[in-house]
Formats: C-alpha cells, structure tokens, sequence
C-alpha cells in the first residue's frame, strides 16, 4: 500500500513541502508504522480532489484489506459517509448521534448541529448518503 507519489519529495526538505504534499507525507509516516490502530484527523486537508480520493480509498483499504482500526475527524459529511462504517456526530463538545451513516447523518439531526437548512439524501439503490447544505440562495436543481 503506497501514498501516491510520496518518493518523489524525498530530496526535498519539509520546509519547501505544500500543505498537500506535507499531508501526504505524515500519512506516508503513520502507514510505516505498520500498526493496528491509526488516528487521523482531517487527512484530506490541503490536498486537491485527486488526493482526497486517493487518501480516503486507502483509508477505507486499510480497514477492509488490513484489519486496521481507523478513528478519522472529517467535517467534509460527504466524505465520512462515503468510508465510514460508523460516524459520531459532535454538537458543542457532546455526542448529538453515533452509528451508521444513514442513521446519523439525517436532515434532523444535521441541521439542528449546524443551525441552517441541510438535506440528507439515501439513494435508493447503494444506500449511500449525500448531504447538502441549503443556504439562504440555494436553488432546487442548480
């Protein structure tokens, strides 16, 4: 299991790293520890569409193929519930819901959390959740 790209910044030092490449590179560092449990907090942060898809399927890789307990802080709710087995739901430093994405991630308890608007959408045929945001200039079908 590799971090894509991760060899060619060798030669470079830290300081001359993106915030993109120098994520890339602490989760190169956690996955050579080769351990049972890994923590991740916001590992997408920083990095372009490719990467966040990247860094999310290994993720996911980890738990499935490898057996690895995963703890992940994402705020992107789209993300969490695409890998996640089970999300936890925080609202002023308490649990406002914990479980299966579809069961947490709902219209109810999202726009309660964040105080505006939101859909929860479960589509039909893979039961996978997509959130949305409905601000004050959303307009249905744009």
């Amino acid at each position: 299991m590799t971090v894509t790209g991760i060899t060619d910044m060798g030669d470079r030092c830290v300081d001359q790293l993106s915030g993109g490449e120098l994520q890339r590179v602490w989760l190169a560092t956690c996955l050579a520890q080769d351990t049972g449990v890994v923590l991740l907090d916001e590992p997408t942060n920083h990095l372009d569409l490719r990467y966040q898809v990247e860094t999310l399927d290994l993720v996911r890789d980890l738990a499935d193929e490898h057996g690895t307990a995963l703890g992940v802080v994402l705020h992107d709710l789209n993300h969490a519930a695409a890998v996640a087995d089970d999300v936890v739901l925080l609202h002023q430093g308490r649990v406002r819901a914990a479980g299966a994405p579809v069961d947490v991630l709902t219209a109810e308890h999202l726009s309660e959390v964040y105080g505006l608007p939101i859909r929860s959408i479960v589509d039909p045929v893979t039961g996978a959740v997509r959130v949305e945001a409905q601000g004050r200039h959303h307009q249905p079908g744009r």
